[in-house]
């Protein structure tokens, strides 16, 4: 089979794969259907986020069941699925003490980053992680519930109320899906984004109660006799952490997603004495991929009006460009018009 196959920082190719073994025990075979590109993917190309050479990139994945091991029992051949890929053991002591997330065993188990991920037309899972489709629910839109997931994870590390003056940084996908979330909650807020392509495309898929900015300060101007007037920043894009942290009002709540190399001086004594949280959040965690697929599936998320691009897989560096990542030149730069873009191997 044809999969999308990283080497090391700008190099990654379509290269033939041998198919995944039969499954055995509790494993199943997924047929996949859609796969998002994700800004962790961007990452990995771009030599920012570590991964294992010769892994089959993506993770956001739906699509239908091929195969199963003897020993499975709630999922069927033909089913429609959306996989989890946040592997976790429940062993270690991580499991173990409700981190999840941080599994010992991520080093050799996270797919599309330590272990082959779904950028292929077959991906072999096991039982646990597989949720099956509601008949209305499109593989497309269903790819989006593992960002979705990640959103209502970092979401529930926050103490939110609706009256809070609240921002997203960064129009990618997850930003829009942050928005969503926090909508959901009540809080009515702004969506920071400086790319004016990508700023029109939010302002159609964003909550209709939330506004779309260019900068931190424009959002600041609107409150000019606050000189710190905001109360939840929630930081996508991994590198607006220290300015974010300066607009912070006192009790002031700072998220931060974005998985970027990014260094920020912090003044410990200014955080303490202003009451400050600052938070990082990552994965799926306590239940928030079921409460993902739900908030999809309900309609309360609009998962398929963020898909902006669909793609064969064949045509992958296209789709990167579409977010802005020119392999070729080995450069990553504004995204080209588009949102969330789904590659169908």
């Amino acid at each position: 089979m044809r999969a999308v196959v990283y080497t090391t920082a700008w190099e990654l190719e379509l290269r033939e794969r041998a198919e995944p073994s039969a499954p055995v025990h509790d494993e199943v075979m997924v047929r996949v259907r859609a796969t998002g590109i994700c800004g962790t993917d961007l990452g990995i190309i771009g030599g920012e986020y570590a991964a294992k050479p010769g892994v089959v990139l993506g993770h956001e994945s739906a699509g239908e069941v091929v195969a199963v091991g003897p020993s499975v029992r709630h999922v069927q051949v033909g089913d429609r699925v959306v996989i989890d890929p946040t592997f976790h053991c429940g062993q270690c002591r991580l499991c173990r003490t409700g981190r999840q997330n941080h599994c010992q065993r991520k080093g050799e188990t996270e797919t599309g980053v330590s272990a082959d991920g779904t950028m292929a037309p077959l991906h072999k899972t096991t039982e646990r992680f597989l949720y099956t489709l509601p008949a209305h629910v499109g593989f497309e839109e269903a790819s989006l519930t593992e960002p979705l997931s990640c959103a209502v994870t970092g979401a529930n590390q926050l103490r939110l109320r609706p009256s809070l003056r609240t921002v997203v940084l960064g129009g990618g996908p997850m930003g829009v899906l942050y928005a969503w979330v926090l909508a959901g909650l009540g809080l009515t807020g702004t969506l920071v984004e400086r790319s004016a392509a990508r700023r029109e495309l939010c302002r159609e898929v964003v909550d209709r109660r939330w506004t779309v900015a260019e900068s931190l300060d424009e959002v600041c101007a609107r409150h000019a006799s606050d000189a710190t007037p905001l109360d939840v920043v929630v930081d996508t894009t991994g590198r607006l952490a220290g300015e974010a942290l300066t607009k912070l009002s006192r009790g002031g709540q700072l998220l931060l997603v974005g998985l970027k190399r990014h260094e920020v001086a912090l003044d410990v004594g200014g955080i303490a004495d202003r009451s400050l949280s600052v938070q990082g959040s990552i994965d799926s965690l306590d239940g928030s991929f079921a409460t993902a697929l739900h908030l999809i599936a309900s309609g309360v998320v609009p998962a398929r009006r963020l898909v902006s691009h669909r793609l064969p897989l064949a045509s992958f560096r296209e789709g990167l460009a579409l977010v802005g990542c020119d392999v070729g030149a080995r450069r990553q730069g504004p995204p080209a018009g588009a949102l969330k873009v789904v590659l169908q191997p």
